[in-house]
């Protein structure tokens, strides 16, 4: 039988495509590496999250459909992604039951609300997330209508009363649906997968700070005294 990978949705912005090198070490391997972003920004997001939990999606923004959002971080595990030998597990954002009893998936980033930018980026991400409810390794599947992503960047900051206060304005970035593209994506990850190491990037900051501290002589292991 072959080996199943799991892949990290949440892996496709920023490690396969800055470095398939890298990312072929953390899913194959097991080399894991630290998240590139402070534990402040999850932490941000998690206050976030909770703050809206029970509202209404056009509460958040009012371009988002009516529904209300019932599930925070919840989280997922699929069925093999067919074509690949590969899987999805991982956790999104906020999931909201719309009226014709299909799901809104929201993922928010704090990030300033580059339209381009957040689409290009985070857009096999989603798809990721909806390929997984819909597909669900156990339990119902559920159909995801909308998708996309809600960008929190702050407008101003003051101290009021001993607290710091920031306000920011909410930005949705709605994600079309392409699963082909998705499909691509994953079939292009399997093989990479099963093939050979890729080679470090040129680019790669971890790449880079390997390289550096690789010794340039072989080490002798004979005491010299």
């Amino acid at each position: 039988m072959a080996q199943m990978y799991k892949l990290s949705p949440s892996d496709f912005a920023y490690l396969w495509a800055d470095c398939k090198h890298c990312y072929y070490q953390k899913v194959k391997l097991g080399i894991t590496y630290s998240s590139p972003f402070p534990a402040m920004f999850g932490r941000i997001n998690k206050l976030l999250q909770a703050s809206i939990m029970g509202m209404n999606l056009r509460d958040v923004h009012p371009d988002l459909p009516s529904g209300i959002i019932e599930i925070q971080e919840g989280y997922m595990k699929s069925k093999p992604i067919p074509g690949t030998n590969t899987y999805l597990s991982g956790r999104f954002d906020i999931l909201s039951k719309l009226l014709d009893d299909t799901y809104a998936l929201i993922d928010f980033k704090i990030t300033a609300p580059d339209e381009e930018k957040i689409l290009k980026k985070y857009s096999s991400q989603l798809h990721a997330y909806k390929f997984a409810l819909e597909n669900p390794q156990q339990g119902i599947p559920i159909k995801i209508s909308k998708m996309g992503a809600v960008s929190i960047n702050p407008d101003k900051m003051k101290l009021a009363d001993g607290k710091v206060v920031f306000t920011a304005t909410p930005t949705w970035h709605e994600v079309e649906e392409d699963m082909d593209s998705f499909y691509n994506l994953t079939k292009e990850i399997s093989k990479v997968l099963e093939g050979e190491l890729p080679p470090e990037s040129e680019t790669c900051s971890l790449c880079i700070y390997r390289k550096r501290f690789v010794p340039s002589t072989t080490v002798s292991e004979d005491i010299p005294f």
